[in-house]
């Protein structure tokens, strides 16, 4: 399938990968097809990006890779919600703001968005946990001193 984005203009996609999101996103309800998009080959970030709406991109990035303590604590209805019968089926992603100065990037570590890898279901949770920010830097000071 041709997906059209205004980021990248006209790409293939296999209609085997889309991810279907059946509540939406928070703050996006209506818009619930998406392709995960690997823009840059080796780069920790990708590209959440609809299907339906051709402006409408999240970053996303694993948590792991900035955060190796990062976990949820998933709620059964919100596994069964995307048909999840084995937790190793699934990947956790979370947003990434990029702001003007892309060193100054965070993660959304509250707001994770889980993906059922089986049947490409997922969800976006709200956690409640206050050891996770919702604007997470993903470039600690020391390093963010260097590139800046």
């Amino acid at each position: 399938m041709t997906l059209y984005t205004t980021q990248f203009g006209e790409i293939e996609i296999n209609d085997d990968t889309v991810i279907t999101f059946p509540a939406g996103i928070l703050g996006f309800p209506n818009f619930k097809q998406y392709a995960l998009i690997d823009v840059d080959e080796g780069s920790p970030l990708k590209w959440l990006h609809s299907i339906e709406e051709p402006s409408l991109a999240f970053v996303v990035t694993d948590p792991n890779l900035f955060r190796p303590d990062y976990s949820i604590d998933a709620w059964k209805k919100d596994l069964e919600d995307i048909e999840v019968s084995d937790a190793k089926d699934v990947i956790v992603l979370v947003l990434v703001t990029v702001p003007t100065e892309p060193a100054k990037m965070t993660a959304n570590l509250k707001g994770p968005v889980l993906i059922n890898t089986k049947n490409n279901k997922a969800k976006q949770l709200i956690i409640d946990n206050p050891d996770y920010d919702i604007k997470y830097r993903l470039l600690p000071d020391e390093i963010l001193e260097q590139v800046v």
